[in-house]
């Protein structure tokens, strides 16, 4: 029996009603859960249950969603929940084989109402089934001011700021993007947070979008730091009406495919408690390794980005930041990339878009 390898983007309907007994509020919240199994259907697979888990402390509920042949969908509701941030578990079953899984968190909140929603895809670059949480529309619809905080991942070859920045008014001069970066040699959030230039930076700029690039071991090695200083600079970035989003970055050469699942989960955990979308660059790199293991994106050091590393991350952000494809862009960050490896980095980007779109 295989069991697929799982991305989890989920939709769920979280609503929060307050009963009143007396004079005693009693709050408490139900978490109506529906998924649509057309994809599965579709791809040959008989889906026979879905259990989802959920839970909070020493709190635990399981419960098998309703099947309806006529739509092909799942759904049921959690009810009586109490406020708090609950880990949801995803099981889709053909027979006694789990074919798909997922995990993430939600967040129950007293009087208001959170809409997350479960998709079941197909990967067309793996054949796997995957479930995908989303968190609805996280970016603003047009951010034009966008800045960057990281370090030498995001600076090298002339920066991602700059070449998404030329890349986004190459494609639609009407957009007229301005992006700029603060960025370190090796620097992590934490020493970004203590840096009054990037302090600075973040309050005066009036941005629309702040992106921040942790170093890239960190998630991995120290993860509790990088969400102590993601939420810090957050609350800097928040504070003034922009929108905090994260760069997931590529892993290490070496341990590339071990790494690359560490660090999505700590960046979906952070993006889920935040509010804040991950812009997977790190996915591109993974999907055009697989596609053209010839196409180096490594500098020779396998940590920081070639030019062509840098432009699909640009090519990445494009998409994810505008919702448009960058395929058929004639901008490109550096003479050496070919024509046909321009499209294909291109081609990597959407293609990564489309499955894991925010």
């Amino acid at each position: 029996m295989k069991l697929f390898n799982i991305i989890f983007i989920l939709t769920i309907l979280v609503f929060i009603g307050c009963q009143q007994l007396g004079t005693e509020i009693q709050q408490t919240g139900e978490l109506p859960v529906s998924l649509s199994l057309q994809p599965a259907f579709e791809n040959g697979f008989d889906v026979t249950a879905v259990r989802v888990t959920i839970t909070k402390d020493d709190f635990t509920s399981s419960l098998y969603l309703t099947i309806d042949d006529s739509t092909n969908t799942a759904s049921g509701t959690f009810s009586e929940l109490q406020p708090g941030i609950y880990t949801i578990y995803v099981e889709v079953f053909e027979g006694d084989d789990v074919i798909a899984t997922g995990s993430g968190t939600g967040e129950v909140i007293a009087g208001e109402t959170t809409t997350v929603e479960i998709i079941l895809e197909l990967v067309p670059l793996t054949g796997d089934l995957i479930i995908i949480v989303d968190w609805g529309n996280l970016i603003p619809d047009i951010p034009r001011r966008i800045l960057f905080i990281g370090n030498s991942i995001t600076y090298y070859n002339g920066g991602v700021d700059l070449h998404t920045m030329n890349l986004a008014n190459s494609i639609d001069s009407t957009l007229s993007i301005v992006c700029a970066s603060v960025t370190g040699g090796g620097w992590t959030l934490q020493q970004h947070f203590n840096s009054p230039t990037t302090i600075q930076t973040i309050q005066e700029g009036n941005w629309d979008m702040v992106i921040l690039q942790e170093m890239t071991s960190r998630p991995v090695n120290d993860p509790e730091l990088f969400y102590e200083y993601a939420t810090l600079l957050d609350s800097v970035i928040t504070e003034t009406g922009a929108q905090t989003a994260f760069f997931f970055s590529w892993p290490f050469e070496s341990v590339f495919d071990e790494m690359i699942e560490q660090q999505s989960a700590a960046y979906n955990y952070i993006g889920n408690e935040l509010d804040a979308p991950v812009i997977p660059v790190a996915r591109s790199w993974q999907f055009s390794r697989q596609q053209n293991p010839e196409l180096e994106l490594f500098m020779e050091d396998g940590n920081h980005p070639n030019v062509h590393g840098t432009y699909l991350a640009c090519c990445t952000f494009f998409a994810f930041l505008w919702d448009e494809t960058p395929v058929g862009a004639l901008y490109v960050n550096d003479p050496d990339i070919t024509e046909i490896e321009m499209l294909f980095l291109q081609t990597i980007a959407w293609e990564t878009y489309e499955i894991y779109r925010l």
